[in-house]
This record gives structure tokens, C-alpha cells and sequence, in this order.
């Protein structure tokens, strides 16, 4: 495997890492807020990361590659209303999807299309997040300042099914 694969590989366990702590951060933020069913969406992120990140080192692994566990260091989320929440988390899924896009053109100039294709998978995951949540901004403006049946409606996000996600060749679901 190319130098530049691995070192962006890494890079992506790495990001993941530090996703899930902000994850934390946001779920903290809407407890403080006062919506319990966000605070569980925001945990149940936070295990997606890190599936994520396993779904990273299983790649590395079946191409006969190590890994490098990360030092994780991450700001306090500073938000103020539920809406803040969710932009501050597009933002960061915005910030995934960029560095995607990057890696992938790495990939591509490397000719190394087996790990083009892995990003695929995130590439799709991060833009479904990313419309969902512009969704949620959309329901809570539309809500009237009654934001409890959406806050309901977040309460009831299932755990990531974990064998679909740690498989790096696995379908996007």
C-alpha cells in the first residue's frame, strides 16, 4: 500500500476518533438543553463513529496493514439552542465529506481503486447525514417552538447493526 493511502487512512481513524467525542459533546448539549430524545441520538452517533472507525482498521488489517491508535484532543461544544446543535454537526459532517472527496482523489492518482471504492461507502453515509439532519433544522423551524414530538422521534434511532458497518466491503444500507 502507497505511503500516502496509509497516512490518509490513519488520518480517518484518526477524524472518526475525534467525531465520536464531539458526538458526546453534542448528546451533553442537548441534555443541558433539555431534549432527552437528541441526547440519545447524539450517544447512538457516537457508537457510529466509533463502528466506523473499526470498519477503517478491518480495511487495513485484510490489506495486511497496521494502524496507529491516535492521541485524541477536542473543544467543548459551545451551542446554544438545538438548532446550533445540528448546524455545528453538518458542519463537521461537511468536514468528513471533504476530506472523503480528498482521500478518494488520492486513492484515484494512486491507482489504488480497492480503497477508492471503501470511501464509497462513507461518501454515501456522510451526505444521507448530512440531508437528514437539514431535515431536522427544517422541522424544528416549521415546529412552532414545539419541538417535542421531533425530540420523541429522536429518541427512537437504533444502534448502527454493526456487522453491516464493520465489513469494509459491505453495502451501504
Amino acid at each position: 500500500m502507497e505511503k500516502q493511502i496509509l497516512t490518509d487512512l490513519n488520518k480517518y481513524i484518526e477524524e472518526h476518533a475525534k467525531m465520536q467525542f464531539i458526538c458526546y459533546g453534542l448528546s451533553k448539549k442537548c441534555n443541558e438543553l433539555g431534549y432527552p430524545g437528541f441526547t440519545h441520538f447524539f450517544q447512538v452517533q457516537a457508537q457510529d463513529e466509533f463502528v466506523h472507525q473499526r470498519r477503517i482498521m478491518n480495511y487495513l488489517l485484510d490489506r495486511n496493514e497496521s494502524y496507529e491508535i491516535p492521541s485524541i484532543k477536542v473543544d467543548e461544544v459551545k451551542c446554544n439552542s438545538i438548532i446550533d446543535v445540528l448546524k455545528t454537526y453538518v458542519e463537521h459532517r461537511k468536514h468528513f465529506a471533504k476530506m472523503t472527496d480528498e482521500f478518494s482523489l488520492n486513492a484515484k492518482e494512486l491507482k489504488d481503486f480497492t480503497t477508492l471504492k471503501f470511501y464509497e461507502w462513507f461518501v454515501i453515509d456522510f451526505y444521507e447525514e448530512i440531508s437528514e439532519t437539514h431535515d431536522l433544522i427544517d422541522w424544528i423551524n416549521m415546529s412552532n417552538s414545539n419541538h417535542y414530538e421531533i425530540d420523541k422521534k429522536m429518541a427512537k434511532r437504533e444502534n448502527p447493526d454493526t456487522l453491516a458497518v464493520v465489513d469494509p466491503f459491505a453495502p451501504h444500507k
